[in-house]
């Protein structure tokens, strides 16, 4: 065996694998990267030799590594301890539980951070932390960079302050769908692309086998009978639906949990509108009641007889308070349901419960009496369920079990805190335990030791939680999975299901790295803003943080604008002193006219700004047809916020169209002018004294207009409140020593224009 030799990383230690001196070689050659490897095959290694790399080359430079939880986190900085010739005070773990200013400072003085990514997030929106010196920024479980998740922000923010960014993604699962897998792309700034497959022939002497096996039960007669009445109650809620002009896509015989989401959503958006239409109504029951019986079958199906009781006795109680849903209380006075009910606490009393239990202490026995030193994971995705298996296994002394569940305290049931999880993980390292009973909470970013065995007490539809659950086993020797399925029941369905993905992300992968990564999903790297020394032809925008996943930001960055995120209190965009931009879609639009807040916000961006602009963006044909609004009303409105108002109403057909915009009147506005921008509106603008002076002490942090009053009132003026010490400031109410502390900083701190600083 031949071991890594490199200045900085500790001899004889990290085992040279040739597929993993390739990626590191790939990376540091291509530039932004997501590594595809499965479970196992050390994307933490080729993650710390790519910063080894870079390190050679600049002994000054910075490393940042997200992880999305703390122990994750933890566990990253111990490997790069372990295996880095880096003094180890100068590897740090930056998490929440570590104080802003300890965190900035330890940030500034670390060459390898690892963090959790919310922890980063703050600390930039609060200006505590600069990306610009950081020469490499990895994210681990970078299958997470989509919608609102911190790493689209974070890569964002680290694109625009870094001239010269390298970002490294490491995921086992980008996700099934050639959409989610270039979302990914898209919003950590990929341009290629690297993927190992088990099959290739420089990892197959490197990966242990994991025998997945599905073993199959029959559900019961009595199970069948329910299931028939609950079949029945759905069947005739569709047929109803079908007559009310909604849900024609939805099956008699079959409804899925998705699609009677999206139609409740279809409803909602159409009961807010002015129409007044009592079959909407009437829809948005029925289709409310389906999916609680959608809920139901799932349950009896997958879980048992136990779960569903459960659930019945929490709709009763819901159902006796006197607020309860019309679609709860139609439901009960069912007599098919209330006779399912019935029969579910008839086979609660005999003790039946599903056969997949049997089955399951059935392996777990089998496996203890084969290897005794056996570490078992048993999957469920319902925290009840975990609770029942539990009680189930107390009967059976080889089953030493322990459940492992999330933190968040839901209902009667308590969250373990993560030191309870770790202390758990400690425990069944030892062997004090040997199975853990897990929801989703095991799947991923928890360091959970080898196991011998996986098993899945329910499928999942989610290809990304299957690789994840299967990947819990057969790290260090061949593993073995085992997935229980009832026949004929929705495990199927999700088995099958996530299976499909599996394999279409694979060959979804394939094709993209077969075409060389130029594939069109992938964003090409002129879309990665650099900042240059020289400024002076660009303008700078701020916007709302709110827009930053709509598109806008990144456009206005290729046109090589500053764009900066801030909390905006009035408008979504501040071109200039004088302009700010209410930017709508057609649908807020209408829906801002019919709940009031379009006046509102209009309201505010005229007293505040010179010169407000309101801009409406989408397709404008919909404007007088998507919602069920007389046309005279919408030309009334416009003519109101143009006559009455003063404000421009420009129209845009999409959001790139809307950064055109943008740019043309920033760079119109701008260019060979003052650039300074001011964030807040102003105060100057039609404040009698005292108004003027309220909005003065709300520019600190974290002072609202409410407590800006009671500072006020306490003090008697600002001249008083800003000569305050900290302990005089605590005294006023509302202020604690964190804010104090906060305050003092802002008003002491010397200024300077540089930002981050």
């Amino acid at each position: 065996m031949s071991f890594v030799e490199h200045p900085l990383i500790k001899k004889d230690l990290v085992e040279n694998r040739e597929y993993q001196e390739f990626l590191t070689a790939r990376v540091l050659d291509k530039g932004n990267s997501l590594i595809v490897a499965p479970t196992a095959l050390g994307k933490t290694i080729i993650a710390a030799r790519v910063a080894a790399e870079i390190l050679r080359k600049n002994p000054e430079g910075k490393i940042l590594l997200l992880a999305p939880t703390k122990p994750l986190a933890e566990q990253h900085a111990n490997s790069f301890k372990k295996v880095l010739k880096i003094a180890e005070e100068k590897i740090k773990c930056l998490t929440g539980t570590i104080k802003p200013e300890e965190r900035k400072k330890e940030f500034e003085e670390a060459t390898i951070i690892t963090a959790t990514p919310q922890t980063i997030e703050n600390d930039l929106m609060n200006g505590n932390i600069y990306l610009g010196e950081v020469d490499l920024l990895v994210f681990d479980e970078a299958h997470k960079a989509v919608k609102d998740y911190s790493y689209v922000f974070i890569a964002q923010q680290y694109i625009k302050q870094n001239p010269k960014p390298l970002i490294l993604g490491l995921t086992a699962s980008p996700g099934g769908e050639e959409e989610r897998i270039q979302d990914v792309c898209k919003n950590l700034f990929i341009k290629n692309i690297e993927i190992k497959t088990l099959q290739d022939d420089d990892v197959k002497s490197f990966v242990n086998l994991i025998n997945v096996e599905w073993e199959s039960v029959e559900l019961p007669a009595e199970f069948l009978e329910i299931k028939k009445l609950l079949f029945e109650f759905n069947r005739d809620q569709v047929l109803a639906l079908k007559r009310t002009g909604y849900g024609q896509g939805i099956l008699p015989h079959f409804q899925r949990q998705k699609d009677l989401i999206e139609l409740q959503y279809r409803i909602r958006r159409d009961m807010s509108s002015a129409r007044k239409n009592p079959l909407i109504y009437q829809a948005a029951i029925k289709a409310a009641a389906l999916l609680k019986v959608v809920h139901a079958i799932t349950l009896l199906e997958t879980q048992g007889i136990t779960a569903l009781s459960d659930y019945f006795e929490k709709m009763r109680e819901k159902n006796s308070k006197a607020d309860a849903a019309k679609s709860l209380a139609m439901i009960m006075k069912t007599p098919g349901i209330q006779k399912a009910i019935a029969l579910t606490g008839e086979l609660k009393e005999k003790g039946i419960n599903h056969p997949k239990i049997t089955k399951l202490i059935e392996i777990l026995q089998n496996q203890f009496s084969t290897v005794p030193e056996s570490k078992v994971l048993v999957f469920n995705h319902y925290r009840d369920s975990v609770k029942s298996l539990l009680q189930e296994f107390e009967k059976f002394p080889e089953i030493r079990a322990k459940k492992f569940i999330g933190q968040a305290t839901k209902g009667k049931d308590k969250g373990l805190t993560q030191k309870e999880q770790a202390q758990l993980i400690k425990e069944f390292k030892a062997g004090e335990h040997n199975v853990l009973v897990c929801t989703s909470v095991a799947e991923e970013g928890i360091d959970i030791p080898q196991v011998d065995l996986v098993i899945f007490y329910e499928p999942v539809p989610s290809e990304i939680r299957l690789i994840q659950r299967r990947g819990r086993t057969g790290r260090l020797t061949e593993g073995k999975c085992i997935i229980l399925m009832a026949r004929g029941t929705r495990d199927e369905a999700f088995y099958w299901a996530a299976n499909s993905k599996e394999k279409k992300m694979h060959s979804t992968l394939k094709k993209m790295r077969d075409a060389g990564n130029e594939s069109p999903v992938l964003p090409k790297q002129s879309t990665l803003v650099k900042y240059m020394e020289d400024v002076k032809d660009k303008v700078l925008i701020y916007a709302d943080f709110r827009e930053q996943n709509s598109g806008i930001p990144e456009k206005l960055s290729e046109m090589q604008a500053l764009v900066k995120l801030k909390q905006l209190e009035v408008g979504d965009f501040i071109l200039t002193d004088e302009i700010a931009v209410e930017r709508k879609s057609v649908e807020d639009f209408l829906q801002s006219m019919t709940d009031g807040r379009l006046f509102e916000q209009l309201s505010r961006l005229s007293v505040n700004y010179e010169k407000p602009l309101l801009l409406v963006e989408g397709n404008l044909e919909e404007l007088y047809s998507l919602r069920n609004i007389h046309k005279n009303a919408i030309i009334g409105a416009l003519t109101k916020i143009a006559l009455d108002y003063k404000i421009p109403v420009l129209f845009s057909r999409n959001f790139q169209e809307t950064a055109e915009f943008l740019h043309v009147i920033a760079k119109r506005e701008q260019l060979g002018k003052e650039k300074d921008i001011r964030l807040r509106p102003g105060a100057s603008k039609g404040l009698e004294f005292h108004e003027q002076q309220q909005f003065l002490i709300e520019g600190l942090p974290n002072i609202g207009p409410t407590l800006a009053k009671t500072l006020l009132e306490h003090f008697g003026s600002p001249e008083k409140l800003f000569s305050a010490s900290e302990k005089d400031l605590q005294a006023a109410e509302g202020v604690g020593e964190k804010k104090a502390a906060e305050i003092r900083k802002v008003l002491e701190k010397k200024w300077t224009e540089k930002e981050n600083q």
